[in-house]
């Protein structure tokens, strides 16, 4: 759930945007264009405003048909100081771009007014049980809500942290009210009008990291039942504050383990305590070591999905730093079984890949190779595509195909890796160019017609058996069926291996990016002679499978 760091890079998230929906001459058709997730929604009012103020503090939300209780234990040390310190509406209107919570739901009654709830079970209201909120006070980790900015008919509200501190949730919450709200689009129109069926059972969501809980909260605002996993404490603490606030404890199973190909096995899960928290996961692997921080590392156990879940599912999302592979080999049974008609997923080839996990590396394309055989699409959604929405009654627009035409390429470039093959040898007549004095190298050295080629660490993928996904126009810096001696990329927005836009990219490593030289004096040579040596075949990494 990698989140963008600085608004200063919104520039290249719109253009990578659109570069993941124009890459081999195909461009966005109108209603594609789409809004920032910090600016305005299209088409419907939201329930909370995307900055700059809250609204009036929502009402308690209750589930209907269910016996209430209400919870009064003013056990909280901030207990009957004059202001409500749970999140909530309290006796005293507070106008704010967001509330700070101190206290358990239920522990300030004095000033917050009893909490009502439909859950079976409180732990908290045994003061010697500690609830989520005083897990997070004891790990000094601060609290925050605010209403989501959703349709009024599913309001909800989420909990979050300082956005210093978490650059990705927190941050996305802080300043808009939605998390990866292309993504969120998705699964708002996936799930509409289809969570509660004709006989009135629910349909199921499976969540597999789900972190604070934002996609398990909103499934179930809108009806649906949720499977949820959850392994680490600080996040799940903020999770099923959020399962209580919104009253969805009927509604959302949370689950803390792992989901893997293996069962009963102990994991080792590494947690960053500052930076992009959603990077923990497996043995720290994706954690960004650019940015200080202390690290919390924890054993939890494994299962296997298709152990766990033994019914159709509307929509699955997954988004484990890289472990992705590894849920969907655990979960063959439940695809294999049961109908699971859609799959949102990060999909994240550079977190093996840094570690130099040949395995890990070959089982991440081999798993969307998997998938479409047992009957999906893919859609390339892109890594800036999840941040930027079209509208809540907007049509979805079509997503570029992620096919076996490209992803024969990703598994083959993985095998000359490991061989020491990818892209080498060089030609000789070009060792005289300082990006070309070595071979191999990631993106340069990659088959520009794999969906890798386009990827800079990590992106996003819909895989589905559903007519909403609507498909145009191949994945690739190439397209599968180019030349090979086409060296040169062009695509409409004019962007190299690993989307990276020519236009800034440095005179020295410009041609090898498949970027025509814009100075010609300082790359102009090194142009016709890579050019000269394409058409003659000596490019090593054109090479093209039957």
């Amino acid at each position: 759930m990698c989140g963008l760091v600085s608004r200063s890079l919104l520039c290249l998230v719109l253009l990578a945007l659109l570069v993941s929906q124009s890459v081999g001459g195909i461009r966005l058709p109108a209603h594609g264009m789409r809004k920032l997730a910090d600016d305005s929604l299209s088409g419907v009012e939201t329930a909370g405003e995307l900055a700059g103020g809250a609204k009036e503090p929502q009402p308690d939300l209750l589930t209907p048909g269910l016996p209430v209780k209400e919870v009064c234990t003013n056990s909280c040390s901030k207990a009957r100081n004059g202001v409500c310190e749970e999140g909530r509406a309290g006796k005293v209107h507070i106008t704010a771009p967001h509330l700070m919570v101190y206290c358990d739901l239920g522990t300030d009654c004095d000033d917050c007014g009893p909490w009502k709830t439909t859950a079976t079970e409180v732990p908290w209201e045994d003061p010697a049980k500690v609830g989520p909120i005083r897990l997070l006070q004891s790990r000094d980790v601060q609290v925050r809500v605010r209403p989501a900015s959703v349709p009024p008919p599913i309001a909800f509200k989420m909990a979050y942290t300082d956005p210093t501190k978490d650059f990705d949730v927190s941050y996305h919450m802080e300043g808009s009210g939605i998390v990866e709200s292309g993504i969120t689009e998705i699964a708002f129109k996936v799930l509409k009008d289809r969570c509660t069926r004709p006989d009135g059972s629910r349909a199921l969501v499976v969540d597999v990291g789900a972190n604070f809980g934002w996609f398990a909260v909103l499934a179930a605002r809108m009806g649906c039942k949720v499977i949820a996993y959850e392994p680490v404490p600080i996040f799940r603490a903020f999770f099923e504050f959020s399962v209580h606030l919104n009253d969805l404890t009927s509604l959302i199973d949370v689950r803390a383990m792992v989901v893997s190909h293996e069962t009963g096995k102990t994991m080792n899960m590494v947690v960053p305590a500052r930076g992009i928290w959603g990077t923990a996961g497996i043995d720290g692997l994706n954690i960004d070591k650019a940015i200080e921080s202390e690290k919390e590392s924890i054993e939890v156990a494994s299962v296997r999905l298709e152990d766990e879940v033994r019914s159709d599912v509307i929509l699955m999302k997954a988004d484990v730093e890289g472990w992705e592979w590894a849920v969907i080999k655990g979960a063959t049974g439940l695809l294999k079984g049961f109908n699971v008609e859609n799959i949102i997923m990060e999909y994240s080839p550079g977190v093996p890949e840094r570690h130099f996990k040949y395995d890990d590396m070959a089982a991440t394309p081999g798993m969307l190779a998997d998938l479409i055989g047992y009957g999906y699409r893919i859609g390339h959604i892109g890594d800036a595509g999840k941040h930027l929405i079209g509208g809540w009654d907007s049509e979805l627009i079509s997503l570029r195909e992620v096919s076996m035409a490209n992803l024969k390429y990703d598994i083959e470039d993985v095998e000359r890796w490991r061989l020491a093959k990818l892209a080498c040898p060089s030609p000789p007549e070009l060792a005289k160019y300082p990006m070309w004095a070595l071979c191999g190298g990631v993106p340069e050295g990659l088959n520009p017609r794999s969906l890798r080629s386009e990827i800079g660490h990590n992106t996003n993928v819909w895989i589905s058996k559903s007519p909403l996904l609507k498909l145009e126009g191949m994945s690739g810096i190439f397209h599968p069926d180019d030349p090979v001696t086409k060296y040169f990329q062009n695509n409409t927005l004019d962007f190299g291996m690993g989307s990276r836009p020519c236009m800034h990219l440095d005179s020295v490593v410009q041609v090898k990016h498949r970027c025509r030289c814009i100075k010609k004096e300082a790359c102009g040579e090194e142009e016709l002679a890579v050019q000269r040596a394409s058409e003659e075949g000596k490019i090593v990494q054109n090479y093209v499978l039957p």
